[in-house]
């Protein structure tokens, strides 16, 4: 049976936050306690029966220390795909309880191939979900919630993995220009003829395109770069083209710190705009009391990597390692400067407090809307930025390689040797587990390109190095955007 719009679906909840960012709401004292009291985390996911009703074994996965070591936003994920699947279940009238391995056939059928399913999704998106109900239902036949004789060893068992060319048939870049024409255009608002357009009106151009340009130029991921801290900005120097900054493991995908490198350009878009729209904001905010809130947590002092802060929820003071705190931790942190307390976050919104990670995918979605409207055929979403910065520093360190080094075979050999091949340099720019990882996503984008065609020896971002048959062959990959400027 196909589920439909009417088939009962599982509630997904989420307790409140730390930090509102507005007034309290009436009884939320009370609501607090009674999920301080179940065990539930501030802003912790969770998923209710179609009735509302709460599913204790359910519940308890949320609540287990094994769910709460992952970052908030595996959490949220995993949280929705097992919806999905216990959904599924619901509309076959099937106990999440006895699902067998042919229900788990079914739902691969179903989210997969089904044509009357009109929200199908690929097979590496399947995969990722499939992740999550396996996470779930090892972990309750580890705790003995499901029963010997119903088949559910099959559940978390069964590998439902895409083929690699799957996923790497779904990576999406721009090329440079096509880039410069989507952050001009969507986000600072110009014409498409590249012109000042009297009809924009938004306010936060120079905020949107310092963000994405920080996305363009580091490949962090979009949580990595949201959540960042003025304090570990890097350092603007006059010699060096990119800056050494560091992701910490308090907001990195794998829960380890990474390095990460920014050109210098960017970090002076970002300094514009800490000094220019972010500094008015703080006024704003600070003007009508939005920082008056008392559960802040304040740097009293910083020693390196170390600060002293104070709770003001509990008035203890504590000392952390910059990198280890989480985005909630530096959602509440404030600073003090000349001015008075402000938040330490980079990124804010009008309101002059700290932006949530989500909330870049929506203003994304608002600037290719704006291109499509203006027939500007480039869209954009966070994550194809990171893809974009991989392919371009993998296709320059080939050509380095090859080229401009003017190495041997066996001179290049011994390079590899000590500094790494370009699959290695790739890896450790995105904080990727293995190099296995990176040449799964990018290696088949990257041996259908002929590098010494189409890279320039001075500047990638010259687009006058493309030939006009070049041009053609990416553009028939259907992974590659050049944007539609006239040279």
């Amino acid at each position: 049976m196909l589920p439909t719009d009417s088939s009962p679906v599982w509630r997904l909840g989420r307790s409140l936050p730390e930090r509102s960012p507005t007034l309290p709401l009436v009884g939320e004292a009370s609501v607090r306690e009674r999920e301080a009291a179940l065990g539930l985390r501030p802003g912790q996911p969770f998923l209710l029966q179609p009735d509302g009703s709460p599913d204790p074994d359910v519940l308890a996965y949320f609540f287990s220390p094994s769910f709460g070591l992952l970052s908030d936003q595996t959490q949220l994920s995993y949280a929705k795909d097992l919806r999905l699947f216990l959904s599924f279940l619901q509309g076959q009238g099937r106990p999440w309880r006895d699902a067998s391995v042919d229900d788990a056939l079914d739902y691969e059928f179903w989210r997969r191939r089904d044509e009357r399913n009109t929200r199908r999704v690929s097979a590496s998106k399947f995969a990722r979900e499939w992740a999550a109900t396996q996470r779930f239902y090892a972990w309750q036949h580890q705790r003995g919630a499901i029963s010997a004789n119903s088949g559910h060893e099959g559940i978390f068992e069964l590998a439902i993995r895409p083929h690699r060319e799957a996923r790497t048939n779904r990576v999406k870049w721009l090329m440079p220009p096509a880039y410069s024409q989507w952050r001009d255009v969507g986000l600072l608002g110009l014409g498409s003829d590249g012109e000042p357009d009297g009809s924009w009106r938004g306010r936060n151009g120079g905020r949107n395109a310092a963000f994405a340009d920080l996305l363009w130029t580091s490949g962090l991921r979009l949580r990595e770069a949201a959540s960042m801290l003025t304090i570990e900005l890097p350092d603007v120097d006059g010699a060096s083209h990119y800056l050494r900054g560091r992701v910490g493991p308090g907001v990195a995908k794998m829960r380890r710190g990474r390095d990460f490198w920014v050109s210098r350009t960017a970090r002076q878009g970002i300094g514009a705009y800490l000094v220019s729209s972010r500094a008015l904001a703080v006024h704003r905010a600070r003007t009508a009391g939005r920082y008056d809130v008392t559960d802040r947590l304040l740097i009293r002092s910083r020693q390196g990597d170390r600060l002293l802060v104070e709770d003001e929820n509990s008035g203890r003071e504590r000392t952390v390692l910059v990198g280890d705190l989480t985005l909630r931790e530096r959602m509440r942190l404030f600073g003090h400067t000349e001015a008075g307390w402000e938040p330490a976050m980079v990124f804010l919104g009008e309101s002059g407090l700290p932006m949530a990670p989500d909330t870049w995918e929506r203003i994304f979605a608002q600037a290719s809307r704006r291109c499509r409207s203006l027939e500007v055929p480039v869209t954009c979403h966070p994550h194809m930025l990171r893809h974009s910065f991989a392919l371009r520093m993998l296709l320059t360190l080939m050509h380095a390689f090859d080229r401009r080094m003017g190495l041997n075979p066996e001179e290049r050999r011994e390079y590899r040797l000590l500094f790494g091949d370009p699959w290695v340099l790739v890896q450790t720019l995105l904080g990727h587990s293995s190099p296995e990882t990176t040449r799964n996503i990018y290696l088949e984008p990257v041996s259908g390109l002929h590098v010494d065609l189409f890279l320039n020896d001075d500047e990638l971002r010259d687009d006058r190095a493309f030939s006009s048959t070049v041009r053609q062959h990416l553009a028939r990959t259907g992974m590659v955007n050049l944007g539609s400027r006239s040279e």
